[in-house]
């Protein structure tokens, strides 16, 4: 039996009549990544409301304020993710007060040539002249760091230039301030002292801004707020029960987050977290702030974990463009280091022969069940990628064939308004092999000896069921076990 939409079954007026449907396509992933960061007054933006997707640098300028901290996140997040949807909640500056730090020139180098120093991991370079005093020499570095653009603004008086940071907030603390002496440069330790960035306070109310998100699907959401508010707020806003993960949401998400501080620090932080919906990078250190270090990674993170078969691969030895890692190599992550961070659900990079920083591996804080079990089934952030592909991936498929059907115990006679549990275990079966074709799942003969799918006792227009997904693993670690013998017997 034909089943129509549109056309009536009382129609006596001949003769042509078609309805044109669509016959539904599989699930693809496109996947929307977002920035939460603070914005400038001067950006046109209304703070708190969700803006995209942004399509380059002059326009998040315009938006968020030129030299904003959202507008640098957007622009290294675009150098990871050239082609990925990339949307900003900006954020008011919270009540507090801007982190100022300074660079005291104590005597003029007294010869011609390039001063060379380092703000924010940006570098910049002066001209001096033989002739210039202390006052010539702070104004040309003043003048050098605000034509640079960034998150910071400089004034000088006599010899002494003061860098504030445009936003409050504590993230401003610790901001990179460095004269450079891995090359020549006139200015040195001997003539020049700098004083690091400290004072700034407050920290921004997420759970508004997030709630403004509305029914809007972000799966991967990036900001530099790894402190304990900030992370309650992501968790009650991605939780499984009443959140985007929840089933009456259906939204999921994943937030991306960076931490500065100490190997102890780093694992304090992450054994106090259980949250399978959040991941902390752990750096000692970086020249690069903590709120570019989260957009590219984030944007990394939702480039390849998008769309599958990519998404089930394993993140480790992809670069994060335009991230610096500590100066001091002492402080870059050894294996034991890295082995503690990751036992302990946070996450950690490598540094490359040429100084650039990669992936190692990326965890979530998810550690142990709600009865206190020790788990990893949600530990690493690839696995969270195949849930959310697998999930739309099944409510795609059932949806296509069974969202306006009938439904009954059988169906002798095939009327195809009519649906019943056998046929959309058949549905789920397929999409499973699909699946399996696609590299996100294994195991395809298991998966429909167990699945069930069966009409609620009680509800009689309901159905339920039960789908035991393997997820495909990623290659971690390879072991080998190097006999060495000064001859083989035969």
């Amino acid at each position: 039996m034909v089943a129509f939409n549109s056309i009536p079954g009382n129609i006596l007026v001949p003769f042509w009549y078609a309805e044109i449907n669509s016959g539904g396509t599989p699930y693809q992933g496109q996947s929307r990544y977002l920035l939460l960061g603070q914005k400038l007054a001067a950006g046109t933006a209304m703070a708190g409301v969700p803006v995209g997707p942004i399509q380059s640098a002059k326009e998040a300028a315009a938006l968020f304020g030129a030299g904003s901290m959202v507008a640098q996140m957007y622009a290294i997040a675009r150098k990871n993710a050239p082609f990925q949807p990339i949307w900003v909640l900006p954020l008011a500056d919270p009540a507090g007060s801007k982190a100022s730090g300074t660079i005291t020139i104590t005597s003029a180098p007294a010869a011609t040539g390039v001063g060379v120093l380092h703000v924010l991991g940006r570098r910049l370079t002066v001209q001096i002249l033989s002739t210039d005093t202390v006052t010539d020499v702070a104004e040309v570095i003043a003048t050098a760091i605000n034509a640079a653009g960034l998150p910071v603004t400089a004034a000088y008086v006599l010899g002494v230039v003061t860098i504030t940071a445009r936003h409050n907030g504590l993230l401003g603390n610790g901001l990179d301030l460095w004269i450079a002496n891995d090359e020549p440069n006139l200015l040195t330790a001997a003539n020049t002292a700098v004083v690091a960035m400290a004072g700034g306070t407050g920290t921004p109310d997420l759970a508004a801004p997030l709630a403004n998100l509305g029914d809007d699907e972000f799966d991967w959401i990036a900001g530099p707020y790894a402190d304990t508010v900030s992370l309650n707020a992501i968790r009650d806003f991605l939780s499984d029960t009443v959140g985007r993960w929840s089933p009456t949401q259906m939204l999921y998400g994943h937030y991306i987050t960076t931490y500065f501080g100490t190997l102890g620090a780093a694992v304090t932080l992450g054994d106090g977290r259980n949250d399978q919906h959040v991941t902390i990078m752990a750096s000692q250190v970086s020249p690069t702030p903590q709120w570019e270090w989260a957009a590219a990674q984030g944007a990394v993170c939702a480039a390849h974990l998008t769309d599958a078969p990519e998404l089930s691969r394993p993140l480790q030895t992809l670069l994060i463009s335009g991230v610096l890692p500590p100066r001091d190599r002492s402080l870059w992550w050894d294996i034991p280091d890295r082995q503690a961070l990751y036992a302990d659900g946070m996450s950690g990079y490598k540094v490359t022969v040429d100084g650039q920083v990669a992936l190692d591996r990326v965890r979530t804080t998810y550690q142990v069940t709600s009865a206190g079990v020790a788990d990893g089934t949600f530990g690493d952030i690839e696995t969270m990628a195949q849930a959310m592909f697998m999930v739309r991936y099944f409510r795609t498929e059932v949806s296509n064939r069974h969202s306006r059907q009938a439904l009954a115990d059988d169906n002798p006679y095939n009327v195809s308004e009519i649906t019943t549990p056998r046929d959309i275990r058949n549905t789920l079966i397929h999409a499973y092999q699909e699946l399996t074709e696609l590299g996100v799942a294994e195991k395809e003969d298991l998966f429909a000896q167990y699945v069930s799918v069966e009409r609620d006792p009680n509800d009689a227009n309901r159905v339920n069921a039960y789908l035991p997904v393997d997820v495909v693993n990623q290659l971690r670690v390879f072991a080998a076990n190097v006999t060495i013998n000064l001859q083989y017997d035969e």
